[in-house]
């Protein structure tokens, strides 16, 4: 599983890649703002991507659906010590999770085990797609 943490606060960034490490088979990318989190979704695909709000420059809410669009597979937490009362419906609808900091350890690791999930079924579905076409429909032959 490949995450991407979106976060200005290294302390934050820090323990997140220490719970996701701990969890298992995890790559971890951070990105420290929101136009750098940007530019490396564009780039590559993740599996789970966390996105602060409060950052110098752009918002972790107005790359919110380019990163949706990006990653539509991804577990998206929008993961905020200040999570705005008033999120448009458009803006809610593209998070999967709305986490408040601190976020308990277990929470995370539930958020970590969804996306694995989340992953693993989207690998299984892919695969399907290198089969031979008899195996697919369940003919046998």
């Amino acid at each position: 599983m490949k995450a991407l943490i979106v976060d200005d606060d290294p302390d934050v960034v820090n323990f997140l890649t220490q719970v996701a490490a701990a969890f298992g088979d995890v790559e971890v990318e951070s990105a420290n703002s929101a136009e750098e989190a940007l530019t490396m979704v564009i780039r590559s695909n993740y599996d789970l991507i966390t996105l602060d709000i409060v950052m110098p420059g752009a918002s972790g809410l107005e790359i919110l659906s380019m990163v949706r669009d990006l990653c539509p597979h991804a577990v998206v937490a929008i993961v905020s010590a200040h999570v705005p009362e008033e999120i448009s419906d458009e803006l809610a609808g593209c998070a999967d999770v709305i986490l408040t900091k601190p976020v308990p350890l277990e929470t995370i690791h539930r958020v970590l085990a969804g996306a694995a999930r989340v992953s693993e079924a989207v690998q299984d579905i892919r695969i399907l797609g290198d089969l031979p076409t008899s195996v697919r429909m369940g003919v046998e032959g």
